[in-house]
């Protein structure tokens, strides 16, 4: 074929037609996705948008092309057969458009190149991102990955652009083989990368008739991967086409033209590679033999064959023992029963298929707010809202349970409250479980319609319930029992609206004050720990001196009790002997009884044997003491009445005399030796403090036994 510019129009043509392709697939991809809330294939379409720019880079350089081809034409129609010289000036000087090419080739094609692999590794972090918040505890938004509902038409859509992308990209491989068409390929690969990503969500799209999403997903993640590696090869085309040398005469080669993607626009060539090397290996022409030839004509019917076995085993469903499953067709239950742990036949799909419910696995529903990460230990005045990944609704308890008719004139209490649900499905339970509710997922929602539901009802049965006590009652000693009747309460909830649910337990680990009250209750709680510690202080303290007063430690009681009525009698006795009026029989009577209560509480408290047995007992003695030393002194006062009888005057002086003979010893005396009528004396006459002289102070015995 003739290079000229008709050819390069011709391409151009092509890039276009391939640009408005690629827009086209790209907003039908994009529009079908949000309208039938599909984000796999959102996830295509941002995939077609960075298309647009390879097929946009190739109508800009085959427009390039053409006009430097014209610009040829147009020299060589002007200088003719004239004979040149090296002294002509036919350089790029005077031919801007062959220069314009010149330096699309050399910085706009790696600009764009580098351009378009920049969008590819940006789109593809913002899918990963938008992945890794599935299921994050800190994903305040809900991020969720919507699947479509019109499976059918997802399903139509997807296959019919591959093939149309397909057959489009074949078509543009084929003219790229064409030497002035060669930068055709780079279009070429990204319409097949469009198929590639379609035909794989088609896939994922056929498993979930199965019913089985892991697949779509799997292909949601694979999207973006797609697209970091489609970017790594565009970057490694850049650096490779800085050192690769350039032939005379050859259009380089873009960097954004994917060799990868290349191989699956032109799958013969990918086969002929293989055969090619098939040969190498063996050493000869093995792909000619009659065995090879054999096996390729029987790969249709060994496909088929595979295809029949596959058909044929999906009559068997194996059923494990920690299952039980049901036959459904066109989505209605067949048959009304359920298949026990074991092999269950069924018509073959897409005829019938079955619904295996696990019954043995405790499930978990978080009712209120859950926690961003485990935390073993929450105090009330800990901040929910910072360790929660929503905020805690409050609930309404009763602060004064039935003092008023109406349950909204009564004081009213907030709590915050975190519940687990933990529940599995009953015994006999599984065909309510499954009419129950559906395990597709709303959008903006990660969980499905049957959680929802039991979501709803479980929360206004616990509400309801909670409603109805006392705040003492959730946050007091009796809050031991709270989660076994919530279970009790939510099993009866379940039960009425026959949702096939065993509540296992509903736990409660957090049950506090709500917002800043906690603080209060934090401080009464410390207020009342330090009362029972000083009364039992107190109580340690009266034991210890009961125990130390009485002796025995099991005769405290009977001796208080018998103190005290000694006490009472004693106060009726002295009452009724002040009384003028009290008759003397009363009175003795009285007195008796007070005699009597008191020996008995004497005798109690000796028998303890402590310190108040022993002050009675040193009492005792005491009485004693004094009682002899006062017959004593009273016996010699008697024995001495004699003599002063018989001689009072010898008496008297001799008392005298003994009284200056103890005396006199211990007083400082004076001689004077003039006249007494001339002597002054001046005499301070002051009392002696007994506490600095004891011996003017002290009596002798002698003395006070006279």
């Amino acid at each position: 074929m003739r290079v000229d510019h008709h050819a390069c129009q011709r391409a151009t043509t092509t890039a276009l037609t391939g640009f408005i392709l690629q827009i086209a697939v790209s907003i039908t991809l994009l529009v079908f996705g949000l309208v039938a809330n599909s984000t796999a294939f959102v996830f295509a379409s941002l995939f077609g948008w960075v298309g647009t720019l390879v097929w946009l880079g190739l109508i800009i350089l085959f427009y390039q092309q053409k006009m430097q081809l014209l610009e040829e034409l147009e020299d060589s129609e002007l200088s003719g057969n004239e004979h040149t010289s090296i002294f002509d000036s036919s350089s790029d000087g005077l031919r801007p458009a062959a220069k314009r090419l010149s330096q699309l080739h050399r910085w706009a094609m790696p600009g764009l190149s580098i351009f378009i692999s920049l969008s590819l590794t940006a789109t593809a972090i913002f899918l990963l991102r938008f992945l890794g918040r599935l299921d994050h505890p800190d994903d305040l938004l809900q991020t969720v990955l919507m699947q479509t509902d019109h499976i059918g038409w997802a399903l139509a859509v997807s296959m019919g652009f591959a093939l149309i992308s397909f057959i489009y990209s074949r078509f543009v491989a084929g003219m790229a083989d064409v030497p002035s068409w060669t930068n055709l390929r780079g279009g070429s690969a990204w319409m097949v990368g469009n198929a590639i990503i379609l035909v794989a969500i088609s896939v994922g799209l056929l498993f979930r008739f199965f019913d089985n999403n892991e697949v779509i997903y799997s292909i949601s993640w694979g999207i973006p991967i797609f697209m970091l590696a489609v970017s790594a090869e565009i970057l490694i085309n850049v650096v490779l086409n800085l050192y690769r040398p350039r032939i005379h005469g050859e259009s380089p080669r873009p960097s954004f033209d994917s060799k990868s993607l290349s191989l699956f626009a032109s799958p013969d060539s990918l086969f002929r590679s293989i055969n090619d090397a098939i040969n190498y290996q063996f050493g000869f022409d093995i792909t000619s033999s009659w065995g090879y030839q054999l096996l390729l004509r029987s790969t249709a019917w060994l496909l088929g064959l595979g295809a029949v076995v596959l058909f044929a085993m999906s009559s068997l469903v194996v059923v494990e023992p920690t299952q039980q499953a049901v036959r459904i067709r066109q989505g209605e239950i067949v048959g009304g029963s359920v298949h026990d742990p074991g092999l269950m036949f069924k018509l073959p799909w897409p005829i019938e298929d079955a619904i295996i419910v696990e019954t043995t696995r405790i499930r978990e529903l978080p009712l209120t707010f859950t926690w961003k990460e485990d935390r073993p230990v929450i105090l009330w005045t800990d901040d929910i809202n910072k360790y929660s990944v929503t905020r805690p609704n409050p609930f309404i308890v009763n602060d004064k349970q039935g003092t008023t008719e109406s349950v909204t004139d009564d004081l009213l209490s907030l709590v915050d409250v975190r519940a687990v649900l933990r529940y599995r499905v009953a015994e006999h339970g599984v065909l309510d479980w499954l009419r129950f509710g559906s395990t597709e997922v709303d959008r903006r929602s990660r969980l499905t319609q049957r959680e929802m539901a039991l979501l709803a009802i479980s929360q206004h049965a616990l509400t309801n319930y909670l409603q109805k006590l006392q705040l003492d009652d959730v946050i007091g000693p009796n809050r031991a029992d709270l989660s076994s009747r919530a279970t009790a309460i939510v099993q009866e909830a379940l039960d009425v609206q026959h949702s096939g649910v065993e509540v296992v337990s509903v736990d409660l680990p957090l049950v506090s004050p709500s917002g800043d009250a906690a603080a209060s209750f934090e401080e009464f709680s410390v207020a009342l720990q330090g009362e029972a510690r000083l009364i039992s202080a107190a109580q340690g303290q009266a034991q210890s001196l009961l125990t130390h007063t009485v002796g025995d430690p099991e005769m405290i009681d009977d001796v208080i009790q018998s103190v005290a009525k000694y006490i009472d009698a004693r106060d009726t006795w002295d009452l009724l002997r002040r009384d003028a009026n009290s008759d003397p029989a009363i009175i003795a009577k009285a007195y008796e009884q007070v005699k009597a209560t008191s020996t008995a509480s004497v005798n109690m408290i000796e028998r303890g044997n402590g310190s108040a047995a022993a002050k009675i007992r040193q009492a005792r003695i005491d009485r004693w003491t004094a009682l002899m030393d006062t017959w004593a002194k009273a016996s010699r006062v008697s024995g001495q009445t004699h003599a002063f009888r018989a001689a009072p005057e010898l008496y008297m002086q001799r008392m005298y005399m003994s009284v200056l003979a103890r005396k006199l010893p211990n007083i400082r005396k004076y001689v004077i030796g003039i006249n007494p009528e001339r002597l002054h004396l001046d005499v301070e006459l002051r009392d002696i403090n007994p506490l600095l002289n004891f011996a003017d102070s002290l009596e002798s015995d002698d003395e006070g036994d006279q």
